[in-house]
């Protein structure tokens, strides 16, 4: 059935009237906002069935390595591999990981497993890189699988980032994939080459049944199953295609929307169908598939069969689908500032895997505040030229103006610009988060209105070691005093 969504945008100036008192903000008083009230349908259904919630796990990524390669467009690897972590440290950075966000539910994918790394040798899967192994494992894919075991014990999935679009000339699977139709061609029946390799045709892949034996060849290798979740890199409907400037440098097309192969006579609807099929294929096996995009390279967001996408935004998008249904992933827009974006975390570990510099503060002041939204109802953006807000169920408000950046629940505030004092909602007993990226002295903070009757409470610093207790403090009236060091989190307990 038709999903059908109501959004309703007018000038509304009692609301406007009131962003004073709501909002703390008298410069915007007299402002007159458009106002766009959100109506979703009762039930979004997804299309296949779901084993993950992506609006209330983290979702990540980890580099491993990098396969190397000549030229300015890759064909193939030069043989060598650039290692970010082999498997023993990267558990270690899933411990550290796990202390920092206190248990939240956690999934990371691992980025450059195979062959010689990332973007190695595809469409192949069926080996791990070498380089990445635990001394005395028999193979690489072997200390694959004891990470992907062990990371449960740290609140975590552990699954894989893969790709079923490029092609390169060193695969295993090149010579079968050019003899069956399944590497894009041109009209004239030579090999596409395009920005990443040669794309592959999904709809011959798909009838030619490539993508099963793909698929069932990979599930049989590794503990995916169980992971119910899988990355699927650069899923396109059509590839970017690259243009030589007269320096010497190039920039990808992305308008040459088409079809993959014209050689063969697949239609872009056809392609886009097969993707459907790949969908259904892995769900049918009981695995989620994410994906780098919404509707980057495709004619459809694939709602209803994808549930999370590495990079999201646009309005539109918060407009039309609840988190529930389809969340992201990071948004560095004002929109993600107002509806919630979470982290990526992947360049963290990747420039520093030791200490996490950064983490803390992306960990609190994007996922933990887009973990608190995803959890209410939407129910009307205002939108001027000064400032933007969303209004949520529960009395929650995102404001967000030039200088100022306020979440707060009715008169309580829970974020202000770099500082936070929010409910971590994911732990069993009742807790807040404090943050600063800064650090303040005796900043008082009022209690949000289910504490109020909290006399004491326990305070715990927070770091990549785990929780050490500072000290008890009382409660004065509903309000507590806090002093934070820059870049400190401390997790608050009812005593």
């Amino acid at each position: 059935m038709k999903k059908v969504l109501i959004i309703i945008s007018i000038s509304c100036s009692l609301l406007s009237s009131s962003i004073d008192k709501i909002f703390g903000s008298a410069a915007f008083q007299n402002e007159k906002p458009d106002t766009t009230f959100i109506t979703y349908p009762e039930k979004f259904e997804f299309f296949i069935p779901q084993k993950h919630a992506y609006h209330q796990i983290l979702t990540m990524k980890i580099f491993m390595s990098q396969a190397l390669y000549d030229g300015k467009l890759k064909r193939r690897d030069n043989g060598e591999s650039k290692v970010f972590l082999n498997y023993d440290q990267a558990l270690d950075v899933i411990r550290k990981i796990d202390n920092l966000t206190m248990g939240i539910p956690k999934i990371i994918y691992v980025t450059g497993w195979q062959y010689n790394g990332h973007d190695s040798k595809y469409p192949a899967w069926f080996e791990g890189n070498v380089r990445l192994k635990r001394p005395g494992d028999t193979n690489s894919l072997e200390s694959l699988r004891w990470l992907m075991k062990e990371a449960y014990r740290y609140n975590t999935t552990v699954s894989l980032h893969i790709n079923m679009f490029d092609t390169y000339d060193d695969s295993p699977l090149w010579d079968k994939y050019v003899k069956n139709d399944i590497i894009a061609k041109n009209a004239d029946g030579s090999l596409r080459a395009c920005e990443w390799g040669w794309p592959i045709s999904y709809a011959q892949e798909w009838k030619t049944g490539f993508t099963q034996k793909r698929i069932d060849t990979l599930c049989a290798l590794l503990p995916i199953q169980k992971a119910g979740t899988i990355h699927i890199d650069a899923f396109h409907s059509w590839p970017p295609v690259p243009v030589f400037e007269p320096n010497g440098n190039y920039h990808a097309d992305l308008t040459k929307k088409g079809p993959i192969s014209p050689f063969l006579k697949f239609t872009l609807e056809d392609e886009t169908e097969a993707q459907r099929n790949i969908f259904r294929y892995w769900s049918s096996k009981g695995i989620d598939v994410t994906s780098e995009g919404v509707d980057f390279l495709r004619i459809t967001a694939f709602e209803g069969y994808q549930p999370m996408a590495w990079w999201y935004g646009g309005l539109k998008n918060y407009l039309k689908w609840p988190a529930s249904y389809y969340c992201g992933g990071q948004d560095n827009s004002e929109w993600g500032k107002l509806f919630g974006t979470s982290m990526h975390g992947e360049d963290i570990v990747k420039n520093d895997y030791q200490t996490l510099a950064g983490f803390k503060e992306q960990f609190c002041l994007k996922t933990v505040v887009w973990y608190y939204l995803n959890r209410l109802k939407r129910l009307y953006l205002l939108n001027s030229k000064d400032y933007k807000a969303v209004q949520y169920s529960d009395d929650v408000r995102t404001f967000l103006s030039k200088n100022q950046y306020r979440v707060t629940q009715g008169n309580v505030t829970l974020v202000e610009n770099d500082d936070m004092l929010i409910p971590a909602l994911w732990l069993s007993k009742m807790s807040l988060i404090a943050y600063s990226k800064k650090g303040y002295e005796n900043k008082l903070w009022e209690l949000p209105k289910d504490w109020s009757n909290i006399k004491r409470v326990r305070l715990s610093r927070i770091s990549a070691d785990g929780r050490s207790q500072q000290e008890i403090k009382k409660t004065e009236s509903g309000k507590l005093s806090l002093t934070l060091g820059r870049d400190e989190m401390l997790l608050i307990e009812k005593k």
